[in-house]
C-alpha cells in the first residue's frame, strides 16, 4: 500500500465506514498519522495495545475526527 492508496482508503472510510480496524490502522501507519508498532508482518504476535485501541491517543483522535466528519455529512444530507 502506498501513501496515495492509504489516503484513498481513509477518505472512503470517512464517507462510508466500510473498512475495518486493520485496514484503517495500516492506512494510518502508511500516511504517518500513527507510528508503526514494530511488528514485522502477519506472522508476528499482536501487540497488547491493539486489544484496547481506544486507549491509544492517536487512534482516539482519528476516531473522534471520523465521528465529527460523519455527523457533518449527516447534517448536509438532511
Amino acid at each position: 500500500m502506498d501513501k496515495i492508496n492509504a489516503n484513498q482508503i481513509l477518505d472512503k472510510h470517512k464517507e462510508t465506514g466500510e473498512f475495518g480496524y486493520v485496514d484503517i490502522t495500516r492506512a494510518l501507519r502508511v500516511t504517518g498519522d500513527i507510528e508503526n508498532d514494530g511488528s514485522s508482518g502477519v506472522g508476528s504476535e499482536i501487540p497488547q495495545e491493539s486489544e484496547r485501541p481506544w486507549e491509544n491517543p492517536s487512534i482516539g483522535m482519528v476516531v473522534k475526527n471520523l465521528i465529527r466528519h460523519s455527523e457533518k455529512a449527516r447534517v448536509k444530507r438532511s
